[in-house]
Protein backbone atom coordinates (compact mmCIF):
# COMPACT_ATOMS: atom_id res chain seq x y z
CA UNK A 1 0.00 0.00 0.00
CA UNK A 2 1.03 3.59 -0.57
CA UNK A 3 1.18 5.22 2.88
CA UNK A 4 1.23 8.95 3.62
CA UNK A 5 3.03 10.00 6.79
CA UNK A 6 2.31 13.30 8.51
CA UNK A 7 4.77 13.77 11.39
CA UNK A 8 6.53 16.95 12.47
CA UNK A 9 9.33 15.21 14.41
CA UNK A 10 11.96 14.25 11.79
CA UNK A 11 13.36 11.30 13.75
CA UNK A 12 9.91 9.81 14.33
CA UNK A 13 9.00 10.37 10.67
CA UNK A 14 12.15 8.58 9.53
CA UNK A 15 11.51 5.66 11.88
CA UNK A 16 7.91 5.39 10.71
CA UNK A 17 9.02 5.42 7.06
CA UNK A 18 11.52 2.62 7.76
CA UNK A 19 8.95 0.55 9.65
CA UNK A 20 6.37 0.92 6.89
CA UNK A 21 8.93 -0.11 4.25
CA UNK A 22 10.09 -3.05 6.41
CA UNK A 23 6.47 -4.23 6.52
CA UNK A 24 6.37 -4.27 2.71
CA UNK A 25 4.52 -1.02 2.07
CA UNK A 26 5.51 2.15 0.23
CA UNK A 27 5.87 5.35 2.23
CA UNK A 28 4.98 8.17 -0.18
CA UNK A 29 6.64 10.85 1.89
CA UNK A 30 6.82 12.32 5.32
CA UNK A 31 5.10 15.67 5.59
CA UNK A 32 5.84 17.90 8.58
CA UNK A 33 3.05 20.39 7.85
CA UNK A 34 -0.51 20.41 6.59
CA UNK A 35 0.60 22.20 3.41
CA UNK A 36 3.23 19.54 2.69
CA UNK A 37 0.72 16.74 3.31
CA UNK A 38 -1.88 18.28 1.02
CA UNK A 39 0.77 18.74 -1.69
CA UNK A 40 1.69 15.04 -1.44
CA UNK A 41 -1.99 14.15 -1.79
CA UNK A 42 -2.19 16.38 -4.87
CA UNK A 43 0.78 14.49 -6.36
CA UNK A 44 -1.04 11.16 -6.43
CA UNK A 45 -3.32 8.73 -4.63
CA UNK A 46 -2.50 7.10 -1.32
CA UNK A 47 -4.08 4.01 0.17
CA UNK A 48 -3.92 5.07 3.81
CA UNK A 49 -2.15 7.48 6.14
CA UNK A 50 -0.64 7.95 9.57
CA UNK A 51 -1.34 11.45 10.90
CA UNK A 52 0.44 12.98 13.87
CA UNK A 53 -2.46 14.82 15.45
CA UNK A 54 -0.46 17.72 16.88
CA UNK A 55 1.92 19.42 14.44
CA UNK A 56 3.47 21.94 16.79
CA UNK A 57 1.94 25.00 18.38
CA UNK A 58 -1.77 25.19 17.68
CA UNK A 59 -1.46 23.29 14.39
CA UNK A 60 -3.17 19.92 13.91
CA UNK A 61 -3.56 17.45 11.07
CA UNK A 62 -7.35 17.93 11.04
CA UNK A 63 -7.39 19.53 7.52
CA UNK A 64 -5.52 16.49 6.16
CA UNK A 65 -7.85 14.12 8.02
CA UNK A 66 -10.88 15.92 6.57
CA UNK A 67 -9.54 15.57 3.03
CA UNK A 68 -8.71 11.90 3.52
CA UNK A 69 -12.17 11.29 4.95
CA UNK A 70 -13.78 13.07 1.97
CA UNK A 71 -11.76 10.84 -0.39
CA UNK A 72 -12.59 7.67 1.60
CA UNK A 73 -8.95 7.06 2.46
CA UNK A 74 -8.49 5.31 5.81
CA UNK A 75 -6.11 6.90 8.30
CA UNK A 76 -4.83 6.46 11.82
CA UNK A 77 -3.91 9.28 14.16
CA UNK A 78 -0.60 9.25 16.02
CA UNK A 79 -0.30 11.02 19.34
CA UNK A 80 1.81 11.07 22.46
CA UNK A 81 -1.50 11.23 24.36
CA UNK A 82 -3.88 8.34 24.91
CA UNK A 83 -6.88 10.38 23.73
CA UNK A 84 -7.51 13.29 21.38
CA UNK A 85 -9.07 16.56 22.46
CA UNK A 86 -12.79 16.10 21.71
CA UNK A 87 -13.17 19.87 21.35
CA UNK A 88 -10.95 19.76 18.25
CA UNK A 89 -13.81 18.27 16.15
CA UNK A 90 -11.42 15.91 14.38
CA UNK A 91 -12.80 13.30 11.98
CA UNK A 92 -13.11 9.92 13.70
CA UNK A 93 -10.25 7.49 13.22
CA UNK A 94 -8.24 5.03 15.29
CA UNK A 95 -5.48 6.39 17.53
CA UNK A 96 -2.01 4.85 17.84
CA UNK A 97 -0.02 6.11 20.80
CA UNK A 98 3.55 7.26 20.14
CA UNK A 99 6.10 5.91 20.17
CA UNK A 100 4.40 3.23 18.09
CA UNK A 101 5.78 -0.28 18.09
CA UNK A 102 6.37 -2.19 14.86
CA UNK A 103 3.53 -4.52 15.88
CA UNK A 104 1.21 -1.57 16.48
CA UNK A 105 2.07 -0.11 13.07
CA UNK A 106 1.52 -3.50 11.42
CA UNK A 107 -1.90 -3.90 13.08
CA UNK A 108 -2.91 -0.38 12.05
CA UNK A 109 -1.86 -1.07 8.44
CA UNK A 110 -3.84 -4.32 8.43
CA UNK A 111 -6.92 -2.54 9.75
CA UNK A 112 -6.63 0.23 7.16
CA UNK A 113 -6.03 -2.31 4.37
CA UNK A 114 -9.28 -4.02 5.30
CA UNK A 115 -11.09 -0.72 4.69
CA UNK A 116 -9.77 0.02 1.20
CA UNK A 117 -8.14 -1.69 -1.75
CA UNK A 118 -4.77 -0.17 -2.71
CA UNK A 119 -4.94 2.57 -5.35
CA UNK A 120 -2.81 0.60 -7.83
CA UNK A 121 -4.12 -2.86 -6.99
CA UNK A 122 -6.84 -4.75 -8.84
CA UNK A 123 -9.64 -6.27 -6.80
CA UNK A 124 -8.77 -9.40 -4.88
CA UNK A 125 -9.49 -12.60 -6.85
CA UNK A 126 -12.47 -13.59 -4.70
CA UNK A 127 -14.03 -10.13 -4.57
CA UNK A 128 -16.95 -9.08 -6.77
CA UNK A 129 -15.27 -5.77 -7.69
Amino acid sequence: MRVLIVEDEPLLAMLLEENIADLGHEPVGAAATVAQALALLDDGPVDCAFLDFSLGGENTSIPVAARLQAENVPFTYLSGHSTLDKRASAPDAPLLTKPASLDGIARALEAMAALKLPANCPAAPDSPA
